[in-house]
C-alpha cells in the first residue's frame, strides 16, 4: 500500500516541476559535475607527471633537476610570496686554487681545465651537468683506495655539476710491452694503458685480453663467476707480477675461448 504522505509529495513535484526547480535532481547533477571535474583534474595532472617523466627520460631532465624543481615547486611560501631560502640550497661556485675536503682522508685541489691540460694527471670521470662546476677540474689526492671510491661512487660530480674529476700522476699501466703471443688464427690490438688487448678470430668472434695484477689471482681462481666454463671468462696462470684474463666477446663459443686461453704463450 503506498504511503498517503509519499503519494502527496510525488504528485506535489510532478505538478510543479514545470515552475520550480527540482532540487533533489540539481544536487544529483551537481554532484555528477563535481565528480566529471575531480576526473578531469585527476587525468590533467596523471598527464603532467607523464610528460615531466618522458622528458627526464628523453634525456632533456636530469633526475637531479627533476626532484629540484618538484621540491621547489612545493616548498612553503615565505612572506613575501617566495619560496624559502632552504628550498633551494645551492654550493658556491669553485674557483681556481680551492682546496677541498672530500672526507676519508681525500682532497680535492681545484684548477682550471686549461690549467689541468699542463699537470701530471689522469682523467677519471666528468660531469655532462653545467653547474658549479663547469670550467674545473678536481684533482683528488690522498690514500689510494679512498681516492678511488670518491671519484668512482663519490658524489663529487652531484656536488660540483659540470665539474671534471682527475687523480695525481699520468696512467700508467702494469706493463711496457707486450706480454703473451697470440696463437694462430687470431689477430689482437693491445692497449697497455689500460692493459687490455681486443683480439678478432678468423671466423669473426671476439674475445679480449685483461692484464690483471698477482694479488687478484686468488679472488680470480676461486670464484667460479670469474673464471672456468659458463663464467664467460678463462685466466692464465700467474706469470711473474701479473696474470690474464680472456673474456668472451660476441661470436666466441666457451670452447674457443678456453683454447685461446691455454694457447696464449709468454714473451719473456
Amino acid at each position: 500500500m503506498n504511503d498517503p504522505e509519499t503519494s502527496f509529495r510525488t504528485a506535489l513535484q510532478e505538478r510543479v516541476a514545470d515552475q520550480h526547480p527540482d532540487y533533489a535532481r540539481i544536487s544529483a547533477r551537481a554532484i555528477s559535475a563535481g565528480s566529471r571535474i575531480r576526473r578531469r583534474r585527476r587525468i590533467t595532472v596523471t598527464a603532467g607527471a607523464a610528460a615531466a617523466v618522458g622528458a627526464f627520460a628523453a634525456g632533456g631532465l636530469g633526475l637531479s633537476q627533476l626532484l629540484t624543481t618538484t621540491a621547489v615547486d612545493q616548498a612553503p611560501l615565505g612572506a613575501a610570496g617566495a619560496p624559502s631560502a632552504s628550498a633551494s640550497p645551492s654550493t658556491a661556485p669553485l674557483a681556481s686554487g680551492q682546496s677541498l675536503d672530500l672526507g676519508n682522508g681525500v682532497t680535492g685541489q681545484v684548477v682550471t681545465n686549461d690549467e689541468a691540460k699542463t699537470m701530471d694527471i689522469t682523467i677519471q670521470a666528468a660531469s655532462a651537468r653545467p653547474g658549479t662546476g663547469t670550467g674545473f677540474t678536481i684533482v683528488l689526492s690522498g690514500p689510494a683506495g679512498a681516492v678511488e671510491q670518491t671519484w668512482s661512487n663519490g658524489t663529487v660530480l652531484e656536488d660540483y655539476p659540470g665539474a671534471t674529476i682527475a687523480t695525481e700522476g699520468a696512467r700508467v699501466g702494469l706493463v711496457d710491452k707486450v706480454p703473451v703471443e697470440r696463437p694462430a688464427g687470431w689477430a689482437c690490438e693491445w692497449y697497455l694503458i689500460d692493459d687490455k688487448a681486443s683480439c678478432t678470430s678468423e671466423d669473426g668472434g671476439v674475445a679480449a685480453l685483461v692484464i690483471r695484477p698477482a694479488e687478484d689471482y686468488p679472488d680470480w681462481s676461486k670464484s667460479p663467476d670469474k673464471a672456468g666454463p659458463g663464467s664467460g671468462s678463462y685466466i692464465t696462470p700467474v706469470h711473474g707480477d701479473i696474470f690474464i684474463s680472456v673474456q668472451s666477446g660476441e661470436g666466441t663459443t666457451d670452447a674457443e675461448l678456453e683454447t685461446l686461453a691455454s694457447s696464449l704463450r709468454w714473451t719473456d
